[in-house]
């Protein structure tokens, strides 16, 4: 669960810095923003520290995490997708990390989630603050595009983990 720290973390964090230096959303939205992403680091940074503590419950931790994450990503991109265009890629971080540890059947069911949950949100969004009330069809073309990119990376990642598990295996 550290890999979520390391990596995905910061990305998250240049990511809304990104967002909010070059676009500048109002400051309710950007102390939320910042309030999300510090309590998603605290959170993050807890259970991967403390989950041998609790090694019986450690496959559950990082359940709980990795759904802790995609809420966190949902948050984010809630607050900040009007501003900042890239901030979807925040929705691969939970299916990502999942790869690391789940079976793929998991990790297909927790981007599929993703994927459902980002597009759902372009739709809210696009109806309380788009013209026409709605989604036109190039808005659904990049939300689906994102979505199945979503999917694929995220598979991708599992296959990736699990190669390295059998190479690892194969040379003990």
């Amino acid at each position: 669960m550290h890999i979520l720290n390391y990596y995905f973390t910061p990305f998250a964090v240049v990511l809304i810095l990104f967002a909010i230096f070059f676009s500048e959303p109002e400051p309710a939205v950007t102390y939320a923003s910042f309030a999300i992403l510090a309590a998603a680091f605290i959170t993050n940074y807890w259970l991967g520290k403390n989950i041998y503590r609790f090694l019986r419950w450690s496959r559950h931790i990082r359940a709980l995490t990795v759904w802790v994450n995609l809420a966190v990503s949902a948050a984010l991109f809630y607050l900040l997708s009007a501003y900042w265009a890239p901030v979807w890629l925040l929705f691969l971080t939970a299916p990502s990390a999942s790869a690391m540890f789940m079976k793929k059947w998991q990790v297909f069911l927790i981007a599929l989630a993703s994927s459902v949950i980002m597009v759902f949100l372009y739709y809210v969004r696009s109806l309380a603050y788009g013209e026409g009330g709605g989604m036109g069809a190039q808005l659904w073309g990049m939300a689906l595009s994102q979505a199945v990119f979503i999917m694929f990376f995220s598979m991708f990642t599992a296959a990736m983990a699990e190669m390295i598990v059998k190479v690892r295996d194969s040379q003990r």
